[in-house]
């Protein structure tokens, strides 16, 4: 399976925000609407979280990708 095709696994499961490079590596941030509170527009941020960052794109995908197989 290429990167991608896990990437869009990845997706059908959680919805990503984004994807981020900075000093620290690459880390997707996802959506998690439960999270956020109902009602008030600006909560939708606290939805937001990053786990954590990785060194390369390739590597963020394929240990996100284990990580959604670990909880089906």
């Amino acid at each position: 399976m290429t990167t991608l095709e896990m990437l869009h696994e990845i997706e059908k499961q959680k919805t990503i925000y984004n994807i981020h490079y900075c000093n620290a590596g690459v880390g997707i941030c996802f959506y998690y609407p439960e999270k956020s509170p109902q009602g008030r527009r600006e909560g939708w941020k606290l939805g937001l979280s990053t786990d954590r960052y990785y060194s390369s794109f390739e590597e963020m995908v394929e240990a996100e990708y284990k990580k959604l197989g670990e909880k089906l």
